[in-house]
């Protein structure tokens, strides 16, 4: 097996890949003061066996824990990770200003679209940032738009308002609402979706292309899939299928 690690800000997704398909994902809180041994116990709890393992890759976009689960695996498994970063063979060209500034979450997800959707690509990742991604029918990666995300917006509107509490995350029946939980739905959900459609429509404008594929991934994408005006694709494992694509190009 090989086991594809994605640790994002909010949660790190452990994904088990054999024969090129990813059969099982386990999902955890992020947490930056866990040393490899507490970490490595958790995936042991996955039943994740040392003499299983033939490799592993990282996406990581919190440096603090990249050493941490390079520790792990080369403790407990004795295998040296692949770690996503300036300089692994993607397939994709990058014509970006800085290439360093590239998060490994974002190559991921559009080496996993473009594999699966070759042609014009544009990617919708909803985490802890909103990302909208750009790829052309070329393998060229031409950047994007990055959003603070729909938990952060919330979280930081409940924080700042001394009458707000904690808000459940639904979408509500009207968009004209009349009681103050769901018109914080409704502009958390349904302004987000607004701002998605409304960037999607100026990016496929800017492509100059009759043929735009959307791909709708992320840990939260759920929430506005069914307020979505364009046509999409819903692919919760794209970015670890691109970690998986990464890690046999350059092995």
């Amino acid at each position: 097996m090989i086991v594809l690690v994605d640790i994002g800000n909010t949660n790190i997704v452990i994904g088990i890949a054999k024969n090129n398909e990813i059969l099982e994902t386990y999902r955890i809180s992020t947490d930056a003061s866990l040393t490899s041994d507490e970490y490595a116990g958790k995936l042991r709890s996955f039943g994740i066996d040392k003499k299983d393992v033939e490799g592993v890759a990282i996406s990581s976009v919190v440096p603090q824990l990249d050493h941490v689960f390079e520790n792990l695996f080369q403790k407990y498994y004795n295998k040296k990770s692949l770690v996503v970063a300036s300089g692994v063979k993607s397939g994709l060209k990058l014509k970006i200003d800085n290439q360093k500034q590239l998060g490994a979450d974002l190559l991921c997800d559009c080496v996993g679209a473009y594999a699966k959707y070759p042609g014009d690509l544009l990617v919708v990742d909803l985490g802890t940032a909103t990302k909208l991604l750009a790829v052309n029918k070329n393998k060229e990666y031409l950047g994007g738009a990055i959003a603070p995300g729909i938990l952060g917006s919330l979280n930081s509107l409940v924080a700042s308002a001394a009458k707000l509490s904690n808000i459940n995350l639904a979408i509500p029946p009207k968009t004209i609402e009349t009681e103050t939980t769901r018109c914080i739905q409704s502009g958390a959900l349904v302004g987000h979706a607004c701002m998605i459609n409304g960037l999607l429509t100026k990016m496929k404008k800017e492509l100059n292309s009759n043929d735009v594929k959307v791909i709708l991934t992320g840990g939260i994408s759920y929430l506005i899939k069914d307020l979505m005006e364009h046509e999409y694709y819903y692919e919760p494992n794209i970015l670890l299928e691109g970690l998986l694509n990464i890690y046999n190009k350059n092995i």
